[in-house]
């Protein structure tokens, strides 16, 4: 797996403030680890967060969901905070057809944009000038029967894979092809509308490489994959629609929920 050593750094924009630059084929992804989401940082979060999104935090019935939710909209105001000049409080989203969060029209310069992910002890947003985006994060011992799931989520020549690999091997290659597609399924923000079992990855030999079933209309050679290892107990799959030739600039930095610039 790489390991992008190189942290976001701020560029001045004028005056006394400073905002991110995000050049093509630049990637930050800004993540969270939740062992230290204390009370005071939990309010701090919950303070920003509009009335619908604190209506939704109430709705979760398990304390770590409700936690990673909120975890995550307090990363996504702050972070984008520092991208542009807009409060984090301010910053209102809206949804395209399929559910993915997007920044409201008229928020920023409409080169600005975000996918989020969380699960058990970490929150990840990913920040990108390129709409087309992908995050997802899942830990290695989530507890799954790789052999029971993978009619609905692999490709059969990936379940073949799975079946004659060593027992102690399947969980790793499960969640290895889990993520890249929810992270493909993100940045093309169709959710469910996209088969998981239509996506086979080449995982062996360098990046992940795709290939599409017949009833997925869209090119591999304009995706870039990569596999990422944010701790030691996550995995993280990155997906998006880039030229092969431009290559990708990605930084990995861990944060906190309130991602303030002197985090960086």
């Amino acid at each position: 797996m790489h390991r992008p050593p190189s942290p976001p750094q701020a560029a001045a924009s004028g005056g006394a403030s400073t905002h991110i630059a995000l050049p093509p084929g630049r990637i930050d992804l800004w993540c969270v680890p939740l062992a230290g989401f204390g009370a005071d940082e939990q309010a701090a979060c919950l303070a920003l967060l509009s009335e619908t999104e604190q209506a939704r935090h109430r709705r979760f019935a398990v304390e770590p969901a409700r936690l990673q939710y909120l975890a995550t909209r307090g990363l996504v105001r702050t972070t984008l905070s520092r991208y542009a000049p807009r409060p984090p409080r301010d910053w209102r989203f809206d949804t395209n057809p399929f559910g993915r969060p997007l920044i409201e029209a008229g928020q920023c310069d409409g080169r600005l944009f975000f996918s989020l992910s969380h699960t058990g002890g970490l929150a990840v947003c990913a920040v990108a000038a390129t709409p087309e985006i992908g995050v997802d994060v899942e830990r290695w011992d989530r507890a799954a029967d790789p052999l029971a799931l993978a009619p609905s989520v692999l490709a059969p020549e990936e379940t073949t894979r799975l079946i004659e690999a060593r027992p102690e091997e399947r969980a790793r290659l499960f969640l290895t092809a889990w993520t890249l597609k929810e992270a493909y399924v993100k940045a093309r923000g169709m959710g469910l509308a996209l088969p998981l079992h239509g996506l086979r990855f080449d995982i062996d030999a360098g990046d992940p490489k795709v290939h599409f079933a017949a009833g997925i209309a869209d090119d591999p050679g304009r995706w870039t994959f990569r596999m990422l290892a944010p701790t030691a107990e996550h995995a993280l799959a990155l997906a998006v629609a880039a030229a092969p030739d431009r290559g990708l600039d990605i930084r990995m930095k861990a944060t906190r929920a309130i991602n303030r610039p002197d985090d960086a």
